[in-house]
């Protein structure tokens, strides 16, 4: 199965509860700041891409389900500095 940020496929995933991507989205985390978007893909990337993406995670079919990600992009969910203080990332 494929990264629900990067799309490389891998055997192991990680699931990451929807409201702590929620809330590394409102912090600020997206895959084209954390370069976890494959080159092809930034490649194709507009100034508008970011809004964009954030609006689809926050608002589309993710936005209601956990997200399954590769061993790389929890790891830079793990660092984003959330800001509410009642975020807790290490909860994954």
């Amino acid at each position: 199965m494929p990264c629900d940020i990067c799309s490389r496929p891998t055997t192991d995933l990680n699931n990451i509860p929807n409201l702590t991507m929620r809330q590394a989205i409102l912090s600020g985390f997206t895959p084209f700041t954390a370069g976890l978007l494959p080159q092809k893909l930034s490649r194709l990337a507009t100034p508008d891409s970011p809004a964009k993406w954030k609006q689809q995670a926050m608002d589309g079919l993710l936005a209601e389900t956990d997200w399954k990600l590769c061993n790389t992009c929890t790891a830079k969910i793990q660092k984003t500095e959330f800001r509410n203080q009642n975020s807790d990332p290490s909860e994954f």
